[in-house]
């Protein structure tokens, strides 16, 4: 846009578009037909290996597990037990780490898998200790100031 003039004499001088001085053409809806689909971005992959607790780490037909061949237990009932019912701080942590050795054992990665099983159950243990310590205690106050 560009103004001419000067004082008290001034107009507007503006730059037209050929395209634009018709009305425009008729809208059409795109035809369903020839429309393509959302592209899938995800593709679900089944598990290398089921999550079992005495599935044998090698191969097949070798006869029955021994303890160094079971997989770790993830404790994500007890931690999740735990995290709503005794101490919800170190119930989280141990809910963190029953993934971890759920992710562990579904990448394969059993070592891994035992370090964060270990520190599942270490962590549910003290939860459980804690949160029956605090009921305890509470249960005890609660005696003492009514019959004290």
């Amino acid at each position: 846009m560009e103004e001419a003039g000067s004082g008290a004499e001034r107009r507007v001088v503006a730059a037209s578009n050929a395209a634009f001085e018709e009305d425009p053409p008729p809208y059409s809806p795109p035809d369903p037909k020839s429309a393509q689909p959302f592209p899938v971005l995800f593709h679900p992959q089944p598990h290398p290996h089921p999550l079992s607790y005495t599935a044998s780490v090698g191969p097949p037909g070798t006869g029955p597990p021994t303890a160094a061949q079971q997989l770790p237990k993830d404790s994500m009932v007890e931690s999740v037990l735990v995290t709503l019912f005794c101490c919800p701080l170190t119930g989280l942590a141990a809910l963190l780490y029953s993934h971890e050795t759920r992710a562990a054992l579904s990448r394969g990665d059993v070592a891994r898998a035992r370090v964060a099983s270990k520190k599942a159950q270490t962590l549910v243990l003290l939860s459980l200790i804690v949160g029956l310590f605090v009921s305890f205690s509470w249960v005890v106050y609660v005696l003492v100031a009514l019959y004290w």
